[in-house]
């Protein structure tokens, strides 16, 4: 009997210290667990997170609806409208444009409506100079700067600054008298070399164009045994005025005397006596001369 109160009484005591026991060496919570070990997670309904997630597609797929009805919401072409001949209705809604979309079609077809055709500008190919009448802008006093005065009888003779009549010299000028008016304009060429040219005629080239002036009033002559004088002195009319407006304007004349036998003799005028040529014409029309 004392021995079953016994083992009674260590029972109780072990019953009583089993959950402190088992606090300490056990964990309270299926948490405490390692990933590894845990068990599952179960719940009691799980057809209720799909009806929640089916719902919340419905509801979803409605709002794409309500903003486009014709949008892909998940049906099939049978689901949309068709006419009796089976085609799909198509629906359009017609907006007013913006007044921004106006500006930019507007800007749109005035960039299309423009000639983008490239253009290709050709200077205008130099020509051979004709005459033109011009107003003297220089004054007197400038141009007898170069051109002299000299007494011949009852007129004065107006000739380019250093030039002269001497048979013995080589030149090209213009010259012109005057007694009562400026009488003609004359071209006088003088060819001064020990052997004879006999030149007919005149070839000029200015600025790349050919001119040429046949000379009516010639002489020619010996002196010192040897030496050739040969020159012409001819009054300019209205056919060589081409010719004369291409001397005083020219930047750059030879002269060629063309002989006889095909011998030519060639001089490049000197800026010097292109600006003679300028200022011999300039005075002669100043002081009322024509040609």
């Amino acid at each position: 009997m004392t021995r079953n109160i016994a083992k009674i009484a260590l029972l109780l005591f072990t019953f009583a210290i089993s959950p402190s026991v088992l606090a300490q060496d056990h964990p309270t919570s299926e948490r405490e667990y390692d990933e590894s070990i845990r068990r599952p997670i179960r719940r009691l309904h799980p057809e209720r997170e799909r009806e929640k997630a089916l719902k919340e597609y419905q509801r979803q797929q409605a709002a794409k609806a309500a903003a486009d009805p014709w949008a892909d919401s998940g049906s099939n072409d049978a689901d949309k409208p068709k006419k009796a001949d089976g085609r799909k209705v198509v629906r359009r809604t017609t907006q007013q444009p913006a007044a921004s979309d106006n500006a930019d079609k507007a800007l749109l077809n005035e960039l299309l409506s423009k000639d983008y055709s490239l253009v290709q500008i050709v200077p205008d190919a130099a020509k051979p100079y004709v005459w033109i009448d011009e107003p003297v802008e220089a004054t007197e006093p400038d141009l007898l700067k170069h051109v002299d005065r000299s007494a011949q009888g009852a007129a004065v003779r107006y000739m380019p600054r250093g030039a002269t009549m001497d048979n013995t010299k080589n030149a090209f000028y213009l010259y012109f008298d005057e007694r009562t008016e400026p009488g003609p304009l004359h071209l006088r060429v003088q060819y001064y070399a020990d052997d004879p040219l006999n030149y007919n005629r005149i070839d000029f080239n200015i600025d790349g164009f050919e001119y040429t002036f046949t000379p009516a009033n010639k002489h020619n002559g010996r002196v010192h045994g040897r030496m050739i004088w040969e020159n012409s002195d001819d009054t300019m009319d209205l056919d060589d005025k081409d010719l004369l407006y291409a001397l005083t304007h020219g930047q750059w004349v030879s002269i060629s005397l063309v002989g006889h036998d095909g011998i030519n003799h060639v001089k490049i005028l000197s800026d010097e006596q292109l600006q003679a040529l300028r200022s011999v014409l300039q005075l002669y029309l100043l002081r009322g001369g024509s040609i």
